[in-house]
């Protein structure tokens, strides 16, 4: 029981708008369920202009990555293994495998390490640039613009603080207009 008639307009509001979210859930529910979440909504893809681009980057890397290979075996033909990198891919993997000090410099540790680390980086740069080619052929894209939802909304009520003896209260509106 209300003790203040102030109060009676705010709490009548506040019951009408429990009773309209209350019906709406249940037309929902009626009508086949929940409104669906953001975790429901349907999968989105990239658009399929996406995909000669990823196909053209993913060759550039590879390229670059090869041609940069290729250049250090035509610069330093003495270097073991230098001419396993005219081989495409597998071609720093080889080059690491054959690796070692040339005959005039028999004492290259710290040249040795710095080589197998850039080949390395090489092999995985050229292998990477394939993977981002194999990706803009096989990715699955999307050619439409995304479906328009109807208007969504919930009533929600409200209650906030004041400085006087009531509180304020009242009915909320959101969702998607």
């Amino acid at each position: 029981m209300l003790r203040s008639p102030r109060l009676a307009v705010p709490c009548a509001v506040m019951a009408l708008g429990l009773a309209a979210t209350s019906t709406e859930a249940a037309a929902q529910e009626a009508a086949g369920g929940a409104s669906p979440t953001v975790a429901e909504q349907p999968r989105r893809y990239p658009p399929s202009s996406v995909r000669p681009k990823l196909i053209a980057g993913g060759l550039g890397l590879t390229a670059a990555a090869y041609g940069i290979g290729a250049g250090a075996a035509a610069s330093w033909p003495e270097v073991p293994g230098s001419e396993r990198l005219y081989i495409p891919v597998a071609g720093p993997w080889l080059a690491l495998a054959e690796g070692g000090c040339p005959s005039d410099n028999p004492d290259c540790d710290a040249s040795l390490a710095l080589r197998s680390i850039l080949l390395v980086l090489s092999g995985l740069a050229q292998a990477g640039g394939l993977a981002v080619v194999a990706e803009g052929v096989f990715m699955t894209t999307e050619a439409d613009a995304p479906a328009t939802t109807a208007l969504d909304y919930h009533l929600s009520p409200i209650s906030l603080p004041t400085a006087t003896r009531a509180p304020a209260m009242g009915l909320g509106v959101g969702g998607t207009f």
